[in-house]
């Protein structure tokens, strides 16, 4: 299926835009694209309109270089949202996504019907990772995106993941390095300036799905768990055999998770 290329406050966005009936918009995480979700997009089609941008500066959408805020990227949703005419989702975002749903929260509160956050964190960054995170920006704007899979897989993947054969790692590798560099960096700097989200999470009052990976070290399940306990309708699973990433490292239960949340 071609995405559809829609304009948004001057910037072209891709988006992915198939199936019928309530909408579930998927929020890919960081430096991903939209094909992080390749193995969602037909199970969840079957009963739902799924929707699942390439974010500003990843994929195929158009780049802003400087500094892209949560904010930002939110808004950008919703107004890729005003175009294709829907007016509330359950918002599912991994990671960076779930970032910026604290914000699509936040900024949108009228248009979100229900929440999946996978593998995400509400503190803000400590100034370590706020550094970084700018070490990053820094170096990826001098030398390009080559060194950014060996920093990041060993995070992303749980251990059985890395040392198994298969497709997952390696085209992952292959959308990191295709990756814009000014892209990269200004999600990156939007994310050293992401606000707390911590103090909100008991104003969520809608049914919340905290997912998380087993063996995530980059957003712990212990931590996820706090999140889905803070949260008035927040639930908790935890999907085995996987690390930052359930969508693509165990897809099955990952999806069943999913499903049962939007049925129920």
């Amino acid at each position: 299926m071609d995405l559809k290329k829609i304009t948004v406050d001057g910037v072209q966005l891709a988006v992915r835009d198939q199936g019928s009936g309530e909408a579930v918009l998927l929020v890919h995480g960081f430096p991903l694209d939209h094909t992080m979700w390749r193995q969602q997009w037909e199970p969840l089609s079957a009963r739902y309109r799924v929707i699942i941008p390439d974010l500003r500066g990843f994929g195929q959408s158009e780049v802003t270089a400087g500094t892209v805020t949560m904010a930002q990227f939110a808004d950008d949703l919703a107004k890729l949202l005003d175009a294709l005419r829907v007016p509330t989702v359950t918002y599912c975002g991994l990671s960076m996504g779930g970032y910026i749903g604290w914000e699509f929260w936040r900024r949108h509160r009228p248009r979100v019907s229900r929440m999946i956050l996978c593998d995400t964190r509400a503190a803000a960054d400590t100034e370590i990772v706020v550094r970084g995170r700018h070490w990053m920006a820094r170096r990826v704007c001098d030398e390009g995106p080559g060194f950014v899979p060996e920093t990041m897989l060993p995070k992303l993947f749980a251990p059985q993941t890395l040392g198994t054969p298969s497709d997952v790692v390696d085209q992952t590798r292959r959308t990191i390095l295709t990756s814009s560099a000014e892209g990269i960096a200004a999600a990156q700097r939007g994310m050293a300036q992401r606000r707390d989200a911590t103090a909100m999470l008991s104003s969520l009052d809608v049914p919340t799905l905290l997912i998380a990976g087993t063996h995530d070290v980059i957003s712990p399940p212990a931590e996820i768990r706090q999140i889905a306990d803070a949260v008035p309708e927040g639930a908790f699973i935890m999907v085995e055999r996987s690390g930052h990433l359930p969508p693509l490292e165990n897809p099955d239960d990952f999806n069943q998770a999913v499903l049962t949340f939007l049925s129920g």
